[in-house]
């Protein structure tokens, strides 16, 4: 196996019949993203929904079966032909069609099966750490079921244009697969044909991609492939692989910022961080009533690094210049990569000196995210609650990032639209 290079390799999908329904009733979010009413909505849409296979952490997460019971019904599904098998390898041509802040958005992308390799080799790389809890549970499903039921998302470069314009010249007529997932259109176009395939290669080649999302099922794919003496001894063997959506981080990307939402156990100690913020950075009231055009507005033109503090119907607009009273430190212990990104510093630099400042324990504050800015605001109307919120980060400084061999803070990134369960699937373990 070939782990010098990037190379793309047909492989042959696993995908629901149409006989029984719009692909639309049978897709699902990845399974980290389904929070309970999104799983309780996907589990009364369609009696052959995916989200039944994928196990989001709120589908049973105490019932020590259900990972078996998965895997009994992936047997049944295609026994009963409810998933069709496809004998006949291929490349696919995926196009994510969406509306995003009003404006009409397409991101293009190829889902192909990538050689497995370990981050050292450097044709994979992360950009933000994983947790053992996910992995572990994922891990259980992958032993149990054998099946890839979903893409992991990847960055590459391209600055030339080729291969957006290779990616579209595959997508001749009718699109072979469409569905909606949360008002987000899905096409894939199959193909076969091997100068399409060479000519992938040939853009892969000098190339090496960056995670966007799916680390955990990246990093679980390389702990499965560990445990399969077949898989070790035959260079071919499905588990050496791992179905990519690659998408170039040039055109192709939307971030979302993942906003901090801080819930004290004593509320008077939300003043007391206020205070102790606005006393350490610079810092300016402004009126924000929780649009996110406004927010956009006051982040536009920053001095130094921006953050919006929002606490019961007031606002304040922070700026990390690095020239206060031992911040300069502070940032210079830092790597030089990671100084100019915005959740480093918060979590790094403000969140410290301004808890110790105050006089609160970390363990004093309840964590939690949004990315929705409204959201943020109403929040941050509760007695004891204080929202952050945060520019969102760029794509160029996610491959800057992880080229020299840093990752970022959790919830820093949150790439959209997500690639969804159950569009293209891919058998790893022979069918017991």
């Amino acid at each position: 196996m070939r782990e010098t290079t990037l190379w793309a390799v047909p492989f042959p999908p696993i995908v629901f019949n149409p006989a029984f329904g719009d692909l639309s009733d049978f897709l699902a979010p990845p399974y980290d993203v389904i929070d309970a009413e999104r799983c309780r909505q996907l589990l009364t849409r369609h009696p052959y929904n995916v989200v039944r296979l994928v196990l989001p952490p709120s589908l049973e997460p105490d019932n020590p079966s259900r990972y078996e019971e998965a895997a009994n019904l992936w047997r049944q599904w295609l026994k009963e032909h409810v998933l069709v098998a496809l004998e006949e390898p291929s490349l696919f041509v995926y196009v994510q069609r969406f509306r995003f802040r009003g404006t009409f958005r397409e991101h293009w992308a190829l889902v192909a099966a990538l050689p497995l390799t370990d981050y050292e080799v450097g044709l994979v790389r992360p950009h933000e750490y994983t947790l053992p809890k996910p992995k572990s549970d994922r891990l259980k499903l992958l032993q149990t079921i054998g099946v890839e039921l979903g893409q992991v998302h990847g960055l590459v470069s391209d600055e030339s244009g080729k291969w957006q314009e290779l990616l579209q010249s595959g997508a001749q007529g009718l699109p072979w697969l469409k569905g909606t997932v949360d008002g987000v259109e899905h096409l894939v176009w199959r193909v076969t044909d091997a100068e399409f395939a060479e000519e992938v290669n040939c853009l892969l080649a000098p190339q090496w991609l960056v995670i966007a999302d799916g680390h955990h099922r990246y990093e679980t794919a390389l702990s499965f492939r560990s445990e399969l003496p077949e898989a070790l001894s035959n260079p071919s063997h499905p588990a050496n692989f791992v179905s990519f959506a690659l998408a170039d981080y040039q055109r192709n990307t939307t971030v979302l910022p993942t906003h901090r939402l801080l819930t004290f156990t004593e509320p008077e100690n939300a003043e007391r961080f206020l205070r102790e913020v606005s006393r350490r950075f610079f810092s300016q009231e402004v009126e924000w009533d929780g649009r996110e055009e406004e927010l956009e507005r006051l982040f536009a033109h920053p001095d130094g690094i921006p953050f919006l503090f929002a606490a019961q119907g007031r606002a304040w607009l922070v700026s990390v210049k690095g020239i206060e009273s031992g911040v300069a430190e502070a940032l210079a212990q830092l790597p030089a990569p990671l100084r100019q990104v915005d959740t480093v510093v918060l979590h790094q630099v403000i969140f410290p000196f301004a808890l110790a400042g105050a006089g609160v324990s970390p363990k004093g504050v309840k964590w939690d995210y949004t990315h929705d800015a409204y959201h943020a605001w109403q929040f941050a109307q509760r007695e004891g609650c204080v929202a952050v919120l945060v520019r969102a980060m760029s794509p160029e400084v996610v491959r800057a990032v992880a080229a020299q061999g840093y990752r970022l803070p959790p919830k820093t990134t949150y790439f959209v639209p997500k690639v969804p369960s159950g569009l293209l699937m891919r058998q790893i373990l022979p069918v017991r």
